[in-house]
């Protein structure tokens, strides 16, 4: 297996996906995908076994000796040290970094500046950065509380409203003709099947194939007002700072979430499908103010 010296290795990952890409000195890169790597779902050994037989193979190497992962789960616990330590293994890493999808995001859309960042997937989340790190993130309440704004929201407000007949008759007809709109079927999967948030966040592909429709506009303008009142505008000196996002539903509805910014006094910033190609640029540009990296062996912790 060939080694890969001053090479650097990024993750960004899900529950249930993760993406990698190595980039190597001269800047190539090899992408890839394998199962997402949270570490509240997975064993050591389970992890060590998909970095082995799924990631080495695609990126052609054992032997890298910078890894930067951003995944969901990753809190800075013993689940992320440990985490860490299977990655340190596997690889030979002198510098291993895991830190939270929260992290990824605002690196991403924000790099070295202070700012405020959300993400808007099939959940969502947002925080407050200093430039360097994460100074005050509004709490979560997940998909049955809140992720106002995702995917996972809006798909609820679709079959609320396919149900509760405030839906338009021609989006219900539309609606029929891509989805199994049966209640007891529907029902099923929120109450008693697995993964009921990724279930309801499917039905959110439908506002974006109809984002022109009026009640679909209204729908999206309520839920990302709400995403901004209850969690952007929270945080000290908001309409100072920029605001990005990273996320599909951010990304496809962005002129719409832009204007609400604006509304509200605050700053558009960036607005990303995906966080990998920054973060790969966040940390070439750290490694050029810091070409000798902190040699620690154990993952750091971010809050």
């Amino acid at each position: 297996m060939s080694s890969n010296t001053g090479s650097m290795l990024v993750a960004d990952s899900g529950s249930t996906k993760t993406e990698w890409c190595l980039v190597t000195t001269g800047g190539e890169k090899t992408s890839c995908f394998t199962d997402g790597l949270n570490p509240y779902y997975h064993t050591p050994e389970s992890i060590e076994a998909i970095l082995r037989e799924k990631l080495i193979p695609e990126i052609g190497t054992d032997s890298v000796p910078e890894i930067h992962f951003y995944g969901a789960g990753c809190t800075g616990d013993d689940r992320s040290v440990m985490l860490g330590g299977v990655l340190k293994k596997v690889f030979g890493a002198a510098l291993v970094e895991v830190q939270s999808d929260v992290l990824g995001a605002v690196r991403a859309v924000c790099g070295h500046k202070r700012g405020i960042a959300g993400i808007l997937g099939t959940g969502a989340n947002t925080c407050l950065y200093d430039g360097e790190k994460i100074i005050d993130n509004v709490p979560v309440l997940g998909f049955i509380l809140g992720d106002e704004g995702s995917a996972g929201y809006f798909g609820r407000k679709l079959l609320q409203g396919y149900f509760y007949r405030e839906m338009p008759g021609d989006l219900k007809s539309e609606m029929e003709k891509k989805y199994d709109m049966n209640r007891s079927t529907i029902l099923e999967n929120v109450y008693k099947k697995e993964h009921p948030n990724r279930y309801v966040a499917g039905f959110a592909r439908f506002a974006g194939e109809h984002a022109s429709h009026p009640y679909i506009k209204s729908i999206m303008r309520a839920g990302f007002t709400e995403a901004v009142e209850r969690h952007i505008l929270k945080y000290d000196g908001a309409k100072h700072i920029q605001v990005g996002f990273v996320g599909s539903v951010a990304y496809f509805h962005s002129d719409l979430l832009r204007s609400i910014l604006l509304d509200k006094g605050l700053q558009p910033g960036l607005i990303i499908k995906n966080p990998m190609q920054n973060l790969i640029l966040y940390h070439r540009q750290t490694n050029q103010h810091h070409p000798e990296p902190n040699q620690s062996t154990s993952p750091r912790a971010q809050s």
